[in-house]
């Protein structure tokens, strides 16, 4: 999957300012709502917080990766995050989140979101990739780094 091709600049977030996990995700879906009115920002939420419920998208080393299905979205959504100072977000090392991959699928693509949620997984695990985006000095770095190869 191109990830080039469903990040755009306005969905890189350099500075989140959240310091919970409800206030971070609405923080990410921000974005989204201004590229794409007709999403419904309660809607997506929902959505969210109903999968946190289901156990925590963060998967530590200060990586959360949100996500979630979304009735009548037509393509594939990523915005990414960053937060300076961490955000609490449940992870398994208990450590705060700092680089959020927030991703929305279309209901009946699941396969989509699969392939994108462990593309970013395997990447993540990489210090080199964290560092570079924990060291981008702009939203422009930020999205290079997740979108070089």
């Amino acid at each position: 999957m191109n990830i080039a091709e469903i990040l755009p600049l306005e969905a890189v977030l350099p500075d989140l300012q959240a310091d919970t996990q409800e206030a971070a995700l609405a923080e990410l879906i921000a974005p989204l709502i201004a590229l794409y009115p007709e999403l419904n920002g309660h809607d997506l939420m929902h959505t969210l917080c109903e999968r946190e419920r289901m156990g925590s998208t963060a998967v530590g080393e200060g990586i959360a990766i949100p996500h979630g299905k979304v009735v009548g979205l037509e393509a594939l959504l990523l915005v990414v995050g960053r937060s300076r100072d961490g955000i609490p977000f449940h992870a398994p090392d208990k450590k705060p989140c700092h680089i959020f991959f927030l991703i929305l699928t279309p209901e009946h693509r699941a396969g989509q979101h699969l392939r994108l949620l462990a593309q970013i997984a395997r990447r993540a695990k990489e210090p080199v990739f964290r560092s570079k985006i924990l060291l981008a000095k702009s939203r422009e770095e930020i999205r290079q780094a997740v979108i070089a190869p």
